[in-house]
């Protein structure tokens, strides 16, 4: 009972500083000495983004200096407690390779004129986030720190924690669910369910946290750029027949891929000490396990 108390008290901590965060952020529009900083966040959201997961990763990491300061035993580093772990060259081509899959997906979900009117909330979040002064920050905040952020959080945290008082197969689903509520709509809560499964699933079976990183910086990355390029219009060309095909193979080889991934990873895991079931303790001396 002790430690479901300290996963609870852990996972609860993680969001209020999240919510704290965002609190304090939001709060710049009220101080005459902030609200100039407040407009350029208001005119870039992608830089809000950036700027707040930038600030919880910081406390993050003082919180896991401080803990590891009072109880010896925990891990005083985020990233390696988290699970940053290097990849294979083959398996980093392998996780791009699936981005560009999921980010194919996206796009015809968006430029698809059924699915489009249907879930309108898709193409609403890709129009309002890139909007902004300039390209550069919309990749570098919702291409580039907001996925790792989402990662570090989600997989990196919320998995590591509920993987020690439960079976690894319940976790695996509940942080998933988890990451499906912080979503903006309830069209990308539904996809979020199977996109944060495929994220924990390679996390779990290559045992790095750069895993769904890759998959959802590439994902993100080429989401902005491609629309920014003008990639959406040319890809609408195809037709909506030739466009259901195409984001159809995209959908079957991002879900192909992470099944290779989750059949050919399953020894390098426990080679590298990380724990497949909730009996194996995770070893978070050596790191944390894996868009």
């Amino acid at each position: 009972m002790k430690k479901v108390f300290s996963v609870i008290g852990n996972i609860a901590l993680y969001l209020g500083v999240f919510y704290a965060l965002l609190y304090l952020l939001r709060s710049t529009y009220n101080y005459e000495v902030t609200l100039s900083f407040a407009k350029f966040l208001d005119r870039n959201p992608a830089m809000f983004m950036a700027v707040l997961f930038t600030l919880i990763t910081l406390v993050y990491m003082l919180i896991f200096l401080i803990k590891g300061r009072i109880w010896p035993q925990e891990d005083k580093n985020l990233f390696r407690a988290s699970g940053f772990k290097r990849l294979s060259v083959s398996r980093a081509f392998l996780m791009i390779g699936l981005g560009l899959a999921g980010s194919l997906f996206s796009i015809g979900l968006i430029v698809i004129d059924h699915i489009a009117r249907q879930f309108p909330s898709i193409p609403a979040l890709v129009d309002d986030t890139i909007r902004g002064d300039s390209i550069g920050y919309v990749i570098l905040g919702a291409g580039l720190i907001g996925p790792a952020f989402e990662e570090i959080l989600f997989r990196g945290l919320i998995f590591r924690e509920l993987r020690r008082v439960m079976p690894v197969y319940i976790a695996l689903l509940l942080q998933a669910a988890a990451y499906a509520y912080f979503q903006p709509s309830a069209a990308l809560s539904v996809i979020s369910i199977g996109s944060g499964m495929i994220y924990g699933s390679l996390y779990l079976r290559t045992g790095s946290l750069w895993a769904p990183i890759l998959v959802q910086n590439t994902a993100m990355g080429t989401i902005f750029l491609f629309k920014y390029i003008g990639f959406y219009e040319w890809f609408n060309k195809f037709g909506d027949v030739s466009l259901y095909i195409i984001t159809s193979l995209c959908l079957v080889a991002l879900i192909g891929g992470s099944v290779y991934v989750w059949r050919t990873s399953s020894g390098i895991a426990a080679r590298e000490g990380q724990a497949l079931t909730a009996d194996a303790p995770l070893d978070t001396t050596k790191g944390g396990l894996n868009v």
